[in-house]
């Protein structure tokens, strides 16, 4: 398939293809440090132009570093940065960068490069030398040593390269560690200082390549955004409902919950021990009926006590269990980031975590009649995934990992800024060696016929692939944020929702929403979105996740115990009633039919 801009909505990069560029030998480096002084300088001010651009700040820092390939060189010098164009190739010093940093203004050698640019170019291409980030060194080090931060630095290598044209991924570490030791901050021109050969080499060419399809991504997620919010304010008009007259789901329901915590063990699997936290109806007896089990599933790096607001279903009648993933979770974060460990996970994660959850029904299911009076049904259970436990869920429906088609695109050429969680789904590439745990997650499943419902919220979706997406066949909810810089809407959800074949489907988009409460507050203030909040930042996202458990909620009423009079709630007229600027959700049940959609 070809590499360009989208036609209308059609995938153009990273989707069953690779835009991408040549790689380069990754060789070691010849260390030469070059004495530099570090610039502490105040960055300019913001620019003021809040977009769905994550392309905003590399475009002007990529046209100025272009404009100085291009200008015609009047002098040279022995450090410097070297910028590979085509055939051309120019040299600035890096005195000069760091005189412009700390002034503004552009000596004799770097003032011909410079005229081409507006005065907001300028400030841009000053911002990016400038702007420091504070990083703490032991942790910059573990984390760029791990096989994810090595693969993040072999991309960046091959725009950055060392003074003999090699990928410059060791370079690279080397100047990031060196930066962060001095004083416990990063900027680029803190790297750039700290790069330890003579010359720096950025080939302009694959950059220019890279922000091209970073802009061709912007561009397909606006379509997206535009259908959909059509698509689900179209909807919300032909069948409107009277939020009022529902039942207010932000609010306990009626029964009040206790709070168990399990530690289990699984002999099948080397004594694995895990803890669960369970909330359940503190008078069992008082409910009617038998307790559908809804599982909650964290994602990578996180813990199941972000999901302790979950308890609100259980005030509605549910039983709801939070496993705690030990080998994928904070703790093994913090193991890595200290020096305790390598690796943020072990590729097994990918059956583990699965596993996990099939293991605690199993045990949830076994002490029933002991511990439970009999009341939980173990056979109508939800399970609810943020991010890799998104993964999780869609894997206990059904999905399988299609080895064959991630190989292809698991290539050191691939762009990651176009599909960021790829870095972590071609870890799961790793546990082709042990033939029968592929066979389990690549052609048998590891779905569990007592899950017949799954939430994702902004999964890692797409290492399935269309063949095993459309194993599921149970009422399945993807939600994704347009602003998620981890698992990129379009790729990991809305091509995920587009393969499902389930009758029973629902594609949540929240508009200016990242992949994190924390990385929702970083993006909404680097593109200035929190100009358009009627309220502040906190409440608007109080409100997502309010809107989020509501939907949770319902979507339980409805698929685990059969009551209908909860659908209003599952549509668009309410999503859309609920909705305020500028976190907007919408919600559609199938794809615009005027959008076109690779599913191969």
């Amino acid at each position: 398939m070809p590499c360009g801009p989208p036609a209308g909505l059609i995938f153009p990069c990273g989707r069953r293809c690779s835009c991408c560029f040549p790689a380069k030998s990754s060789g070691n480096p010849n260390i030469t440090p070059v004495p530099t002084s570090k610039v502490h300088v105040m960055p300019p001010s913001q620019p003021t132009h809040p977009s769905l651009g994550w392309g905003r700040f590399l475009f002007p820092s990529v046209a100025a570093l272009a404009a100085l390939a291009l200008t015609p060189l009047t002098g040279s010098a022995a450090e410097s940065v070297y910028f590979d164009f085509r055939l051309l190739g120019r040299s600035v010093p890096t005195a000069s960068l760091a005189h412009f940093a700390e002034t503004g203004e552009a000596d004799a050698a770097l003032a011909p490069y410079l005229r081409r640019l507006s005065p907001e170019q300028k400030d841009r291409f000053r911002e990016a030398l400038t702007a420091t980030q504070p990083v703490d060194v032991v942790h910059l080090s573990q984390w760029f040593y791990s096989p994810i931060g090595e693969q993040i630095l072999l991309f960046a290598g091959n725009l950055i390269e060392t003074e003999g044209r090699l990928n410059g991924q060791r370079a690279i570490r080397a100047a990031l560690i060196a930066a962060a030791a001095e004083d416990g901050e990063i900027s680029l021109l803190d790297v750039i200082d700290h790069f330890p050969t003579r010359d720096l080499r950025l080939d302009l060419n694959q950059v220019l390549s890279v922000v091209r399809q970073v802009e061709a991504e912007r561009s397909e997620t606006l379509a997206v955004v535009e259908a959909i919010s059509q698509q689900s304010l179209a909807a919300a008009a032909a069948a409107p409902v009277d939020v009022a007259a529902l039942p207010d789901l932000t609010q306990p329901g009626p029964y009040s919950t206790r709070r168990l915590t399990l530690t289990l063990q699984d002999p099948s699997r080397s004594q694995r021990t895990y803890p669960v936290d369970v909330f359940l109806p503190e008078n069992l007896a008082a409910v009617p009926g038998q307790l559908p089990i809804v599982v909650v599933s964290h994602g990578l790096g996180d813990s199941r006590t972000s999901f302790l607001d979950l308890e609100r279903m259980a005030t509605y009648g549910f039983v709801v269990a939070l496993p705690e993933h030990i080998g994928s979770n904070s703790s093994q974060k913090a193991a890595l980031l200290s020096g305790l460990d390598h690796d943020l996970l072990n590729p097994r994660e990918f059956l583990d975590r699965p596993l996990d959850i099939s293991f605690l029904l199993d045990e949830l299911e076994r002490t029933n009649a002991s511990q439970y009076q009999g009341k939980l049904n173990v056979q109508q259970v939800a399970v609810i995934g943020h991010s890799f436990g998104g993964y999780t869920a869609l894997a206990l429906a059904g999905a399988t990992i299609d080895f064959a088609s991630l190989s292809e695109e698991c290539t050191p050429e691939a762009n990651i800024l176009l599909n960021a969680a790829q870095l972590l789904e071609c870890r799961a590439l790793e546990l082709r060696d042990d033939p029968a745990v592929a066979q389990r997650l690549g052609i048998e499943g590891v779905g569990d016929d007592r899950v017949k419902a799954v939430i994702a919220f902004a999964p890692v979706s797409h290492l399935f692939g269309p063949q095993g997406i459309r194993r599921i066949q149970i009422p399945t909810v993807i939600l994704g944020g347009a602003f998620d810089i981890v698992t990129r809407v379009v790729p990991q959800q809305v091509e995920a929702f587009s393969w499902l074949t389930t009758e029973e489907k629902y594609l949540y988009l929240y508009e200016n929403t990242s992949h994190t409460p924390q990385l929702t507050r970083l993006v909404t203030s680097v593109f200035h979105v929190y100009r358009d909040f009627d309220q502040g930042v906190e409440e608007a996202l109080e409100l997502n996740r309010d809107t989020s458990k509501t939907l949770a909620i319902a979507f339980a009423q409805v698929y685990l115990k059969g009551d209908r009079s909860y659908e209003p709630f599952l549509g668009s007229a309410y999503i859309e009633a609920v909705s305020q600027e500028p976190l907007q959700r919408h919600l559609v049940r199938e794809l615009p039919e005027s959008q076109q959609f690779f599913s191969e």
